[in-house]
C-alpha cells in the first residue's frame, strides 16, 4: 500500500469508525457529495461488522495467457492484520472464496473480506467467524474469471475503491471512505449523531411533525 495513503488514515482516525452504523456513513456522504456505498452486499452471519484500510483485488474475464504470477494464497499473505481484501469479481456469476481459503485469511490476521462475487463453504465460513460480505452463495467454480491486479482501484457492488480506503460494512451493507476525505466525513457524523438523538428526544416524548421535520432538514445541511 502507498505510504502517503497510509498516512492520510491514522490510527486515532480509523479507530473511530469502529463503532459508526454505516447508515451514518451514507448521511455524510450525502452532505459531501460523496458516494461510496455498495449495492447488493450483505454479511454472511448477522451482527458482522468490519473496519478496516482496504487492500484491492481486480479480477478479469479468463485469459489463460499472462495471468497473475501470483495465487490466491500469495495475494493473501501480502495483507497485514486488520486489512480488509475487497475483491471486484468483474461482474461474474462465480463463487470465488471457500472456507479453506477464509481461513487462511483469517490465520493471516485478515480483518474481514468483501466481494461482488457469490462464494461457497458457506457453513465452513460462518463457523470461521470472520466477517465477510458478498452477493450470496453460489455454486459455480471460478471458470470464467482469473486476477488481474493487486492494490488497484476497483469497482465493488457499484463503488470504486482503492487501496487504503476505509472499508466499514454492518447489517446494513458496505461503504467505502475515501482516505484523502475520512476526516471530513467524521466531522459531518459527529453533528449528524446530534441531530439523530434530538429527533429520538422529540419524538419519544411526544414532539410535533413540524418540529421533528425541522430536525431532520437539518441532515441535509452540511456542518462546515
Amino acid at each position: 500500500m502507498p505510504e502517503s495513503t497510509q498516512e492520510k488514515i491514522g490510527d486515532e482516525i480509523l479507530a473511530r469508525f469502529r463503532d459508526i452504523p454505516t447508515s451514518l456513513v451514507t448521511d455524510a456522504f450525502l452532505r459531501l457529495g460523496l458516494s461510496g456505498w455498495m449495492d447488493e452486499i450483505l454479511p454472511l452471519a448477522a451482527g458482522s461488522r468490519v473496519a478496516g484500510r482496504a487492500r484491492t483485488l481486480a479480477f478479469g474475464p479468463t485469459r489463460r495467457s499472462g495471468k497473475l504470477d501470483a495465487s490466491m494464497y500469495e495475494l493473501l499473505s501480502r495483507i497485514a492484520g486488520g486489512e480488509v481484501l475487497v475483491m471486484g469479481a468483474g461482474g461474474t456469476h462465480d463463487n470465488l472464496l471457500g472456507d479453506n481459503m477464509a481461513t487462511f485469511a483469517h490465520r493471516s490476521g485478515v480483518a474481514g473480506i468483501v466481494t461482488d462475487s457469490k462464494t461457497r463453504d458457506r457453513a465452513g465460513q460462518r463457523a470461521l467467524g470472520m466477517p465477510l460480505f458478498s452477493r450470496g452463495a453460489g455454486v459455480r467454480p471460478p471458470i470464467e474469471v482469473e486476477p488481474q491486479a493487486f492494490d488497484v482501484a476497483i469497482s465493488c457492488g457499484g463503488a470504486q475503491v482503492r487501496p487504503g480506503d476505509i472499508v466499514l460494512g454492518d447489517d446494513d451493507g458496505v461503504v467505502v471512505i475515501p482516505a484523502e476525505r475520512a476526516a471530513d466525513v467524521l466531522h459531518e457524523i459527529e453533528d449528524i449523531i446530534e441531530i439523530e438523538e434530538a429527533v429520538g428526544r422529540l419524538i419519544a416524548n411526544g414532539g410535533g411533525v413540524r418540529e421533528i421535520e425541522q430536525q431532520v432538514a437539518k441532515k441535509k445541511t452540511p456542518r462546515g
